[in-house]
């Protein structure tokens, strides 16, 4: 069996998947991945590989082009099997628009919803036990995972679908050397200087906007550095990223391509929907 699977995410890192060694036969694409079909150089990299999808509740991804082109063997949701019972008994105790998620050094508080435990069991009437696309099954990450979880999210770590698909590769695929591509940690986002003198209040514009999304990249640091290569010592996560990052981790390995950054607004649409 091949032990090596690539994440790869949508970042612009996604094109560094032409530097991974082509020792592995499994990809897992995250979240709405179809630009990558009129890539032709990722796609005749992934086009016979295996092909996992993992989507975000809003089940974005699961297109029929993606069916039609690629070899999908499994669709997955950021969720574990549904408990509304449990998930609403944690959401009601949930703080909202507060400084409630762990700060990483160097950036200000952020003021956010506080990450509560169990949130992967629901939402309520969008975690259904069987979810389908058309006719095609929509799998829950093992329960195994829940575990691991609970140490991140008690811990008030902003946890995102890389995590998530990592689990699901290295516990329901048996992997034990993680790829990930596409994954830059929001590297090329600039804070405001006016928020490290007064925090953006929550929901407030751009500012906080992109103070949120930038700790969401320190925390995904913190991570796979402390959380994920500790509580999986025998697996190795290489990263092929545009970000600068020193893990601590010997099972954490850093390939970074010096880039000129451009620095981009996240928060561009954010309130178009």
């Amino acid at each position: 069996m091949n032990e090596k699977i690539c994440i790869l995410g949508r970042g612009s890192s996604c094109e560094k998947i032409k530097e991974i060694p082509d020792d592995y036969d499994h990809v897992l694409l995250i979240n709405d991945s179809e630009n990558i079909l009129n890539n032709e150089e990722i796609f005749n990299i992934i086009k016979n590989k295996k092909i996992s999808i993992l989507s975000n509740i809003n089940l974005k991804g699961f297109s029929a082009a993606m069916f039609e082109k690629l070899n999908v063997v499994e669709c997955l949701i950021n969720r574990l099997s549904p408990n509304w019972e449990l998930w609403d008994e944690y959401k009601n105790e949930q703080k909202r628009a507060c400084p409630g998620v762990f700060q990483p050094k160097g950036l200000p508080p952020l003021e956010e919803d506080e990450p509560y435990l169990y949130l992967w069991r629901g939402p309520r009437d969008k975690n259904y036990e069987n979810i389908k696309i058309g006719d095609t099954e929509i799998d829950h990450i093992t329960d195994e995972a829940e575990q691991y979880l609970i140490k991140i999210y008690r811990d008030k770590m902003i946890c995102n679908c890389s995590v998530y698909a990592s689990l699901h590769a290295i516990l329901s695929l048996k992997k034990t050397h993680v790829y990930l591509a596409g994954l830059d940690f929001y590297h090329d986002l600039k804070v405001n200087k006016s928020s490290y003198i007064s925090t953006p209040k929550y929901l407030s514009g751009k500012d906080w906007w992109d103070l949120r999304v930038k700790t969401e990249g320190e925390h995904m640091k913190i991570l796979y550095d402390e959380y994920m290569a500790k509580f999986f010592p025998n697996v190795t996560f290489e990263f092929f990223t545009k970000a600068s990052f020193e893990p601590k981790s010997e099972n954490v390995i850093i390939n970074t391509f010096e880039e000129e950054i451009v620095y981009k607004n996240y928060g561009e649409n954010y309130y178009s929907s």
